[in-house]
């Protein structure tokens, strides 16, 4: 009998203790306490459940993990944030949009008189050079990007007193001419190229009427190259593969002429334009002084919200070479009576790539 009362008496005090220990597990995770399994170890701190248990930092590689990549698709994928923000994946690879860029739009007008406002709002003229040009600051060099007259884009149209209209898909040119002919046009032509670049920032611009070019070219002493294709006009001849420094008259026959009835000649008229911009360029870094010149002998015919004199001498410690001229890739097809230049989608998105944006180290780098 006594030996059963003890064994009774026994049992009640290890159901005890076990239920004093429950109470004492359940009390401490409400005050905040962790515990890694049920059982609580007598020698923790008094004020363990005031201390905190900083999470560790994540690895360089997490961090690229977490980061949110918004993935192109197609070209207007861009436009969906600022390119400043965030970070695009195309094809595998990810990309940031790069510090420090300014980019600039240049044209070249159909209009050989000195700039005047326009007769109406349909004569402002059409834009038959057109180029993007991007500096860039933290690398130090110069990016171009030519753009064919024709290609397709939303065009903003009014009619002659200035009303708008629609907005339709017609040839970049042509949106120069629905303006003044001077600062307004010009804006609506930075609009258009902002369009096809899904957005894309420029901050200024500077078009030049035609007939003011000859001045321009004598007033840094002419442009040496080789020609890639013979040009006459009137008394002008140019021969092909024959080395020339380019006087006024010659340099006007050569970026101008085209020949209409052939198909697709603004194409050849844009591979001109852009050898001889790649070598005006050379000429104005290696002596920013004649830039003062060109703006000088061209103020009657110059249309500009940039100081043109001031940006060449910025840009005088950059490099520039003919591989960072870019052009769009694409079809010329003629359709409703006029020639049209479609961009291939996939190409476009990857100039954009290779000059706004940088590519980012891979995770496992």
């Amino acid at each position: 009998m006594i030996v059963r009362t003890l064994i009774v008496i026994l049992c009640a005090l290890i159901t005890a203790g076990a239920l004093t220990t429950v109470l004492v597990v359940i009390l401490r995770q409400q005050r905040g306490v962790r515990t890694e399994s049920a059982t609580v170890t007598e020698n923790m701190p008094e004020n363990a459940s005031a201390q905190t248990v900083k999470p560790a930092e994540p690895s360089a590689d997490e961090k690229q993990d977490a980061r949110t990549v918004r993935e192109i698709t197609c070209v207007g994928d861009f436009s969906d944030e600022k390119w400043s923000e965030g970070i695009v994946g195309y094809r595998g690879k990810q990309y940031q949009y790069k510090s420090g860029l300014q980019n600039y739009l240049f044209l070249g007008i159909d209009n050989d008189d000195v700039v005047k406002p326009a007769e109406d709002g349909i004569s402002g003229g059409q834009s038959d050079a057109i180029f993007l040009v991007v500096t860039d600051r933290s690398r130090q060099e110069i990016s171009v990007i030519a753009i064919n007259r024709n290609t397709m884009v939303p065009v903003d149209v009014y009619d002659r007193d200035g009303n708008y209209l629609v907005q339709m898909d017609l040839q970049i040119c042509l949106q120069h001419g629905y303006g003044d002919g001077m600062k307004l046009s010009c804006i609506r032509s930075v609009d258009a190229v902002n369009r096809l670049f899904k957005g894309i920032p420029i901050s200024g611009y500077l078009s030049l009427n035609m007939g003011g070019l000859a001045a321009l070219n004598d007033a840094i002493g002419g442009v040496e190259l080789t020609p890639i294709e013979s040009i006459k006009r009137g008394d002008v001849v140019i021969t092909k593969g024959k080395p020339v420094t380019l006087n006024g008259e010659q340099a006007y026959a050569y970026l101008r002429t085209r020949d209409v009835d052939e198909f697709a000649s603004a194409n050849n008229r844009l591979l001109r334009q852009q050898q001889y911009i790649v070598a005006v360029m050379e000429k104005l870094l290696a002596d920013p002084g004649k830039a003062t010149r060109i703006y000088e002998e061209g103020a009657d015919y110059i249309v500009a919200s940039i100081d043109l004199p001031k940006l060449v001498k910025d840009a005088k410690d950059m490099t520039f070479t003919e591989e960072r001229m870019y052009s769009l890739t694409g079809e010329t097809e003629f359709k409703d009576d006029f020639e049209q230049f479609h961009a291939d989608e996939d190409a476009l998105i990857q100039l954009i790539l290779d000059v706004f944006y940088e590519e980012l180290p891979s995770s496992g780098a």
